[in-house]
């Protein structure tokens, strides 16, 4: 998982593999071929996907890109054998059909939305034909509004009070600067995003109340780095829990399997 697939990330990797048939539909690691050869993950922050993977697939070729420095400099130290690069995902610095499988997981909210379009498009390139993009991001579902992500927008004073000092984000060459608001996606305007060229392999929502309240819950935790307290995992599983189930179109997130034609 990467930054608990959705959360701070606490630039450390889990200690056990749970095998993807334990997972819940909505975890990327159901959707990552067993036979690819390679894999490529946007935005692999401390690199907690690609040890996963690794671990479950160690013949897999392996790769990332990550904008945080801090983040990218922990994946580098855990994983040394794979391809990690600072570079944001709408210019990736790989040459075309380089791998079979590319995930990205809750990203493309991160990039402005400018770039977005851009960065869809650089994935299919590096993409091999037939190769597999497993993209999830945060859904336009009923509480949307609830995006942890988005408080520094929502009560700005407040949030540069208590937290703009804090360690989310850390790491980004400007700082703050360098944090967009979280759009929350429908099914459609991803599939405009990606325009021609894909074919869609399966779309799946997860999450309702319980994945966006714990973000919020767990955040004191994380920013006082005390991320193996009991209640820090609690509430992760409940936010596993919820997300692993599907609301339809209230859902909190969107993941789609698309594969390059």
């Amino acid at each position: 998982m990467k930054a608990s697939l959705g959360r701070p990330a606490d630039l450390s990797l889990a200690t056990s593999v749970t095998p993807p048939a334990k997972q819940n539909w909505m975890h990327p690691i159901r959707w990552v071929p067993a036979g690819a050869a390679s894999l490529l993950d946007i935005g692999c922050n401390a690199g907690e996907l690609l040890a996963y993977c690794h671990e479950l697939y160690p013949a897999m070729r392996l790769a990332g890109v990550e904008i945080n420095s801090a983040a990218l400099a922990k994946a580098r130290h855990n994983l040394p054998d794979a391809q990690l690069h600072g570079a944001g995902a709408d210019t990736l610095p790989f040459a075309d059909a380089s791998f079979a499988c590319v995930t990205c997981i809750e990203v493309l909210e991160h990039i402005p939305a400018g770039l977005r379009q851009q960065a869809l498009s650089e994935m299919r390139r590096v993409l091999q034909p037939g190769g597999r993009l497993v993209l999830r991001v945060p859904h336009a579902g009923w509480f949307a509004f609830l995006d942890s992500n988005n408080l520094r927008f929502r009560v700005p004073r407040l949030y540069r009070r208590l937290l703009q000092n804090g360690r989310r984000d850390a790491g980004y060459a400007g700082g703050s600067a360098d944090v967009v608001w979280h759009h929350h996606f429908s099914e459609a305007e991803l599939r405009e995003l990606l325009g021609a060229g894909w074919e869609l392999e399966t779309s799946r929502t997860g999450g309702l109340l319980m994945f966006p309240l714990s973000d919020i819950a767990l955040w004191p935790f994380y920013r006082l780095q005390r991320t193996n307290n009991v209640f820090y995992r609690a509430l992760h599983r409940l936010a596993d829990f919820d997300i692993g189930c599907d609301y339809g179109r209230a859902s909190f997130d969107i993941l789609l399997v698309l594969k390059r034609i």
